[in-house]
C-alpha cells in the first residue's frame, strides 16, 4: 500500500503549478502518491498535469466539475490509496524534507491524530517574506482554533485515512475556513491535533487570492464556531469573544501584511479591541503593535507600517 497520498486540488494554477509539484517530487521521502484534481480548469492546468504524470506514474490527474477546493479534495479522497492523507494547495511550496521529517514526529507521537508544522509566508518566491508562523507546545483545542489557527492551511495537515473517515469530509458549502471548520470537528471529537517545531512549508499569499478575502473568512470562521455548538463543544460565551478579538486581530495583521486598503487593518483592529481589548492585548506586544500599525497605516508610508508590523 502506498504510505502517502496528496491530494492537490488545482484550478487555473498553470502558474504557480510547476513549482508546486517539483517540491513533491524532490522529497527525500518517495513513498507518496499524487492525487491532482484538475477542478473545471480553463487554462492550461490539465495539460500541466499530463506532462508531470507522464514522466511519474505516482502522479494521478482526476477531473472535477469546478466545485471549489472543498469539493475537489473529496474528489481526491475518493480517488486515494494511502493510509496517510497529506493536502497541497496548488501554490504552496512543500520544504524538501516535509514528509519525511513530518512523518517521523507522527509516527513517534502515538498520542498525535492530526500533525502539522511551522510555515512560512512568501509571495513570489519563497524566503521573500520573513514572517513565520509559531507551534505550541500542547494540543490544539476548540478554542485555539477560533481563536489564530495556527496550522494555517491545508497545505499544512497529515492525518491518516481512518480519522478522516471518523470526522467526515470537508463541506463544500464553505469556501474560506473550511480547514478550520474540519479541525473543530475533529477537535470536539476527541482528536489530538499537535505541531512540530519545524518550518516545512512555505504559504503563499497575494492579493486577489482566496485568503484575502478576509470577509469572507470572518463568515467561514462564524461557520467553525456554528459547528463547536452542534457539537456541544463551544466554549462560554465570555471565551468565545474573546476568541474573536484575537481572530480579528488576526485579520488585521493579514491585511497589512498583504498591502490591502489601510482602513480594512484599522477596521478589524478597533473591532478586536472594542470586542474584548484584555483578549487583543493578551500577547501585548502583538496587540500593541498590531494596533499601532494598524491606526498608522492610515496615515504612515507602507515602509513604515512594515517595519513596525514586523517588529
Amino acid at each position: 500500500m502506498t504510505r502517502v497520498s496528496i491530494i492537490i486540488p488545482c484550478h487555473n494554477s498553470v502558474s504557480t503549478l510547476p513549482d508546486t509539484l517539483r517540491s513533491v517530487v524532490g522529497q527525500t521521502f518517495m513513498d507518496w502518491e499524487i492525487i491532482a484534481i484538475n477542478d473545471g480548469s480553463t487554462d492550461d492546468t490539465r495539460a500541466m498535469l499530463d506532462k508531470y504524470a507522464a514522466k511519474d506514474p505516482r502522479i494521478r490527474v482526476v477531473d472535477g466539475p469546478g466545485g471549489g477546493a472543498s469539493a475537489a479534495r473529496n474528489i481526491g479522497l475518493k480517488a486515494a490509496k494511502g493510509e496517510i492523507i497529506a493536502f497541497l494547495d496548488s501554490d504552496d511550496i512543500w520544504h524538501k524534507d516535509r514528509l519525511a521529517r513530518l512523518l517521523k514526529f507522527f509516527t513517534d507521537s502515538p498520542r498525535t491524530d492530526i500533525a502539522y508544522s511551522r510555515f512560512a509566508f512568501f509571495t513570489d518566491t519563497p524566503g521573500d517574506n520573513h514572517t513565520t508562523s509559531t507551534v505550541p507546545a500542547k494540543a490544539l483545542t476548540v478554542r485555539d482554533l477560533l481563536e489564530e489557527n495556527v496550522v494555517g492551511t491545508m497545505s499544512n495537515l497529515i492525518v491518516s485515512r481512518d480519522i478522516l473517515d471518523q470526522t467526515g469530509h470537508f463541506r463544500e458549502d464553505i469556501s474560506h475556513g473550511e480547514d478550520r471548520e474540519w479541525l473543530v470537528r475533529a477537535a470536539a471529537k476527541g482528536f489530538v491535533i499537535h505541531g512540530f517545531d519545524a518550518t516545512l512549508l512555505h504559504y503563499r499569499t497575494s492579493v486577489g487570492g482566496l485568503s484575502t478575502d478576509l470577509e469572507k473568512m470572518y463568515a467561514g470562521w462564524r461557520k467553525s464556531v456554528e459547528t463547536a455548538g452542534t457539537l456541544n463543544a463551544l466554549p462560554s460565551r465570555g471565551a468565545v469573544r474573546s476568541a474573536e478579538a484575537v481572530y480579528l486581530r488576526y485579520l488585521a495583521r493579514r491585511a497589512m501584511r498583504l498591502g490591502m486598503p489601510p482602513r480594512t487593518a484599522a477596521s478589524y483592529a478597533l473591532r478586536g479591541v472594542a470586542l474584548s481589548p484584555a483578549s487583543f492585548f493578551r500577547d501585548k506586544r502583538r496587540g500593541t503593535l498590531t494596533l499601532a500599525s494598524a491606526l498608522a497605516s492610515v496615515i504612515a508610508p507602507r515602509a513604515m507600517r512594515a517595519a513596525l508590523l514586523n517588529r
